[in-house]
């Protein structure tokens, strides 16, 4: 059992019924979807009525991985909402770590549809969005990590533009909310698609290659159980998700991918040195959940003293979806395009 302590008084509106929490201790049940809340020896016992997540509840399987002081509450409405998130940005830019989460219960449809949708809710709040049942998970998102991103995509885009001629089509989202279900899906920082997967006149698209997800050095927990999330929930069609980790001291960059099948499981020490020395190297099929083994293909760490663990590989077909054309290769980001990432935290 979780037992998490916010310091909020709000109103959770469950099935009809309004029920007045004053501050109050939560007890976050694993094996069931009921959350209780306990006041002067009082308990209340509330089902959310959700499905189960890997055998766990949404509460609880959107929880795995979040750092000490991460805030969870009923929904307060998207004013109240905005000035929480603003005050954790606010922590964020002065500290460069911390919190950057709200885990949030009881959510309606329509919430949960503007949360996941291309508006703004929480004013000039960047964040990005998860949902499961009626609990949704909001990360705050930094200026300088938003920055970094961007910037790390642009220096993608320059590599391939530079060698494929004319351009390929290709396209970036950041609002896009994939979808598993009704009511399980969640936002990438970035997600990347080649036409392949994209349709311009229609306007659909298929699950992306390339996901980026950025965060605090405490988010990096839960930023892997993110990474897995891509490729369990895409059947391994997401073939590399890069964790970014921002403080303000250095960034570190992490590339998930899946190990080819037929590798012992678990992977071994030796397996992964093995796989590590060859970064190029993606599995290009589709893998089931319960034969995954997803694993951190490169690790690099920029500072203001260097860059350890460059180049950054990034695989032609495995982001675009099909073999390099003539001129065309894997792409390659080095040390001094690596290092340009600190001026933004200067």
């Amino acid at each position: 059992m979780f037992i998490l302590k916010p310091q909020f008084s709000s109103t959770l509106h469950i099935s009809s019924t309004f029920i007045f929490l004053l501050p109050s201790t939560f007890y976050l049940h694993p094996l069931n979807s009921q959350v209780q809340f306990e006041k002067f020896g009082l308990i209340l016992d509330i089902s959310l009525s959700m499905p189960m997540t890997n055998g766990l509840s949404p509460v609880v399987s959107l929880s795995e991985g979040l750092p000490d002081g991460f805030e969870v509450r009923p929904f307060p409405g998207f004013d109240r909402l905005q000035v929480d998130a603003e005050e954790i940005l606010r922590r964020l830019q002065e500290t460069g770590d911390g919190n950057q989460w709200i885990l949030l219960v009881g959510l309606s449809a329509p919430t949960i549809e503007k949360l996941g949708g291309k508006e703004h809710p929480l004013g000039g709040v960047n964040y990005r969005f998860q949902c499961e049942g009626r609990v949704g998970l909001v990360k705050v998102i930094p200026g300088y990590s938003h920055a970094i991103a961007n910037h790390l995509i642009a220096t993608i885009d320059c590599h391939v533009s530079a060698r494929t001629n004319p351009p390929r089509e290709t396209k970036w989202t950041s609002t896009t909310m994939y979808m598993v279900a009704t009511t399980k899906g969640r936002h990438g920082d970035q997600t990347f698609l080649p036409l392949s997967r994209y349709s311009p006149h229609l306007q659909t698209c298929q699950w992306p290659t390339l996901v980026i997800e950025t965060g605090v050095p405490q988010s990096t927990p839960r930023l892997r159980e993110h990474a897995k999330w891509w490729f369990t929930n895409s059947k391994g069609d997401v073939r590399i998700v890069l964790i970014i980790i921002v403080s303000h001291i250095k960034v570190r960059l992490e590339k998930w991918q899946l190990a080819p099948p037929g590798f012992p499981r678990p992977l071994t020490r030796e397996c992964l040195d093995s796989l590590r020395l060859h970064p190029a190297q993606v599995p290009l099929m589709q893998q089931v959940a319960t034969t995954q083994q997803p694993y951190s293909a490169q690790e690099i760490e920029v500072t203001s003293r260097g860059v350890v663990g460059a180049p950054l590989v990034l695989p032609f077909s495995a982001v675009y979806d099909e073999p390099a054309g003539p001129g065309e290769g894997d792409i390659f980001i080095g040390a001094q395009e690596l290092s340009s990432m600190m001026s933004y935290l200067l």
